[in-house]
């Protein structure tokens, strides 16, 4: 494949499992035309919009860009027609609500980030579904959803970047070859097969792998900002697991229950929060300015800052999928400690939004002691203390 080579040779990063961009790349010289469409892909899913004004979104397949219809067919999904559906969702009224359906294990770094920004800032809401694999230059795509749902066996994450480059220039030594690379620059002709890279090549090379992995991350949190960094070194998690390390908001076996979820009994309210359905005003009855409990209006939500608001969102969501978390510092526990040691800078139970009134809370198990603390807080600023 086109698209595949540059990374493939070591001339750009890529976005994907290199086994499969490898072997994606493998069948696509082995088999003919003819063989390969209807061995391998059949058609190419396409978007639609159902008659509830969800408007569905197929990203199936190795992402590139600019591909060529030959490389569509073959079962790549090119950025480009990506954006021209979601642009053209974004401008339709009808289109109440966007879904994306992944399955793909990534693919090239051009044109995701700029195609995840896209998605991020639509306007309308968004739900990112896998029931097989939402990884690399996919995941990328769709953290920057709403919504994240995958069914509880998928492969998700795989938060990282690469360049594969191979030092030939033994194997040319051991032949009696020897290349000589005329160039000018430093950084020139890094690579080039015979010869072996300086130290300043690979540092400039590394230097762009990292910065392409912090853009990443970055673009991960904007919108799943509980995922820890140590989730986000490269590895794969199974759906559940991403659940519980907030990669994902929820969990569905197929993409009709995913959507159902998302668009509950038909109706959605695109300035609603989308997470918090009926827990906001839930959790936030127990919050008083006086720290004693008791009812307050929802006007208390906006003081949250987005970053608050969307942990509020997604703390809801797993609570919801897997129950409240227990007291211990255990993977499942809420580290709870009584009383709170940072009780005089305002961070307390009693200033939770979670905190329910008398020894309750939303999120954590058992009695719960207003002037305790635990790490899922969130306490609107005006209550806190620097």
């Amino acid at each position: 494949m086109r698209f595949l080579s540059n990374g493939l040779s070591g001339r750009e990063p890529l976005l994907i499992d290199p086994s499969k961009a490898k072997a994606h790349a493998d069948l696509s010289e082995k088999f003919g035309f003819t063989d390969m469409l209807t061995q391998l892909f059949g058609q190419a899913p396409t978007a639609y919009v159902t008659e509830d004004g969800t408007g569905v979104v197929p990203i199936v397949g190795v992402i590139g860009k600019g591909l060529t219809p030959m490389e569509k067919m073959m079962g790549a999904v090119d950025l480009n027609d990506i954006t021209m559906a979601l642009d053209t969702m974004k401008a339709d009224p009808s289109v109440k609500r966007i879904a994306l359906q992944i399955s793909s294990p990534g693919g090239t770094v051009t044109g995701v980030e700029e195609a995840a920004n896209l998605i991020r800032n639509i306007g309308k809401p968004t739900m990112a579904y896998t029931d097989s694999e939402m990884a690399s230059a996919a995941y990328w795509l769709g953290s920057a959803a709403d919504r994240v749902v995958a069914s509880p066996s998928s492969t998700v994450g795989s938060v990282g970047v690469y360049m594969n480059l191979i030092d030939m220039s033994k194997a040319y030594d051991m032949a009696g070859a020897k290349s000589v690379l005329i160039k000018s620059g430093i950084y020139k002709g890094a690579g080039v097969e015979g010869t072996t890279m300086t130290q300043e090549q690979m540092a400039n090379l590394q230097n762009g792998v990292d910065a392409i992995h912090a853009d990443f991350k970055s673009a991960v949190n904007a919108k799943r900002s509980m995922v820890q960094a140590s989730a986000m070194e490269g590895q794969t998690f199974s759906g559940r697991q991403a659940a519980q390390n907030g990669m994902v908001t929820g969990l569905a076996d197929n993409f009709n229950q995913a959507v159902q979820t998302f668009n509950p009994g038909g109706a959605f309210n695109p300035n609603q929060n989308t997470m918090m359905k009926g827990k906001k005003t839930k959790a936030l009855s127990g919050i008083k300015a006086d720290g004693d409990g008791g009812s307050v209006s929802d006007e208390q939500y906006p003081l949250l800052t987005p970053r608050q608001r969307a942990m509020a969102d997604e703390l809801c969501e797993i609570e919801d999928t897997f129950g409240q978390f227990d007291q211990t510092s255990g993977p499942d526990g809420a580290h709870y400690a009584a009383p709170s040691p940072f009780a005089d800078k305002g961070l307390m139970c009693q200033n939770c939004i979670f905190y329910q009134g008398g020894r309750v809370c939303e999120l954590v198990k058992g009695d719960i002691d207003p002037n305790a603390v635990c790490k899922l807080w969130i306490i609107p600023g005006s209550l806190v203390k620097e």
